[in-house]
């Protein structure tokens, strides 16, 4: 039986590598005129339309979507939506159909600032938002979209992410540094630089693993292919960024490239490890890197394989003994 249940365990750690997928959103669909909803396959740089996102509470087209995250309670989708109404309202996106669901309207925001905001949840289902328009940071209740200014950060944040306790900031347009955060009073502490150039909005989130992935907006729509949006890794320690490379246009034919925007990929996790950049990414999640794991798994299995087999053996010994003595 142990044997069995470290085996299937196991693989369930190989499937969990396997899903290297992550959600974001682009430009309005000419079929109804709302924002789309992409998959993004991190390991091979693909984005694969799911659905739109449909009318808001005004029976309007939701013509654009950002600040995406995943909540550790429900594990729903939740972003940030321009609806038509007066303030941003809080939605959840169908990860199947990418329909957004209203939650509530944010208070004390005007709606002309929600393509600046960004989202993340903590481990405790706490919600926190940034701008990058004024550098504030607030509390946000979900089920009200109340919000309480915490304070200003002092710098260009375009995203929030949260891992193990900390509060992730990470900059873009022109601020090319990662940060921690301070929920207490709103401080932002320089990590370290990217050590490359970021003229456009960064939008983060962390996998199951302990990455923090990156996706460089393609902002202006224009210069295909040279603007197409990327993806990078962002190492927690030093602040380094690493270009994984550029996303293929999801729209076959398109003249101009899409403008994906927001990022989230899994609810935040607080555990006691952290994986360093260079320890998931591509490799964890290519054929070698999968196979490798495996022939560690089941290396680690053998023992307990030889013992269940000695077990067996004796108990076949024991049985022949007392056949023999009868």
């Amino acid at each position: 039986m142990a044997l069995r249940a470290f085996i299937a365990a196991s693989l369930l750690v190989v499937a969990g590598f396997c899903r290297a997928q992550a959600f974001s959103v682009g430009d309005p669909s000419t079929a109804d005129g709302s924002a789309t909803i992409y998959r993004i396959n991190l390991a091979a740089r693909t984005a694969n339309a799911i659905g739109t996102a449909g009318n808001g509470a005004n029976n309007q087209p939701i013509v654009a979507i950002g600040a995406l995250t995943f909540s550790p309670t429900d594990g729903n989708l939740y972003a940030l939506a321009l609806t038509g109404a007066t303030t941003p309202t809080l939605v959840t996106l169908s990860q199947t159909t990418g329909k957004a669901t209203t939650v509530s309207q944010v208070s004390a925001v005007a709606s002309t600032a929600a393509q600046y905001l960004s989202l993340s949840f903590d481990c405790n289902g706490q919600l926190w938002m940034a701008s990058a328009a004024n550098d504030n940071f607030w509390k946000l209740a979900p089920a009200t979209g109340a919000t309480q200014l915490v304070g200003n950060l002092g710098v260009k944040i375009t995203a929030l992410a949260y891992r193990n306790g900390v509060l992730y900031g990470v900059g873009g347009s022109g601020n090319a540094n990662l940060y921690s955060i301070d929920t207490d009073t709103g401080k932002a502490t320089p990590i370290g630089a990217y050590g490359t150039s970021v003229s456009v909005p960064v939008d983060a989130g962390f996998d199951s693993s302990g990455t923090l992935w990156a996706l460089l907006r393609n902002y202006d729509g224009s210069n295909l292919p040279s603007q197409l949006n990327r993806l990078g890794r962002i190492d927690l320690t030093s602040g380094a960024m690493t270009i994984t490379g550029a996303i293929a246009e999801p729209v076959p034919g398109s003249l101009l490239p899409s403008t994906l925007q927001g990022l989230a990929i899994a609810p935040p996790a607080c555990t006691a490890v952290v994986a360093t950049a260079t320890a998931v990414g591509a490799p964890a999640v290519s054929p070698t890197g999968i196979g490798v794991l495996v022939l560690s798994l089941l290396a680690a299995a053998a023992p307990a394989f030889r013992r269940q087999r000695g077990r067996s053996a004796a108990i076949v010994h024991r049985q022949m003994a007392t056949r023999n003595a009868n």
